[in-house]
C-alpha cells in the first residue's frame, strides 16, 4: 500500500489539476478518509466522494479541515459539474479526413 500511495502522490503532484471520484465512500474507514483529505490538501486533486447516508461524527470532524460542499441530489451535482456538450456528428465530408 505504501508503494501505491507514493506512486499516486507522485503522479498527482506532477499534474496541474485532476479530479478523482470515489464511489461508495460511505464504506471507507476513518483512516482512508483522512488519507483522501490529506491528498486533497497537499495536491491539486479535486475529490468527488459519493457518500450515501449521513456522515458520522468522525467524518464531520475531518471535513472541517478542508473546503467541501455537500450535494444531496442529482440536480445539485449537475450544477457543480455540468455535462460536456455533445460533439457534432461527423458530416459526409469528414469521412475522408
Amino acid at each position: 500500500m505504501d508503494e501505491q500511495h507514493r506512486t499516486v502522490r507522485t503522479a498527482l503532484t506532477r499534474r496541474s489539476r485532476c479530479r478523482i471520484t470515489v464511489l461508495r465512500a460511505h464504506r471507507l474507514g476513518e483512516g482512508l478518509w483522512a488519507n483522501l483529505i490529506h491528498l486533497h490538501l497537499t495536491t491539486d486533486a479535486e475529490l468527488v466522494l459519493v457518500h450515501h447516508g449521513e456522515p458520522g461524527d468522525s467524518l464531520t470532524h475531518l471535513l472541517r479541515h478542508c473546503d467541501h460542499r455537500i450535494i444531496t441530489g442529482y440536480a445539485g451535482m449537475l450544477r457543480l459539474h455540468p455535462p460536456r456538450p455533445a460533439l457534432p456528428a461527423p458530416g459526409p465530408s469528414d469521412a475522408y479526413r
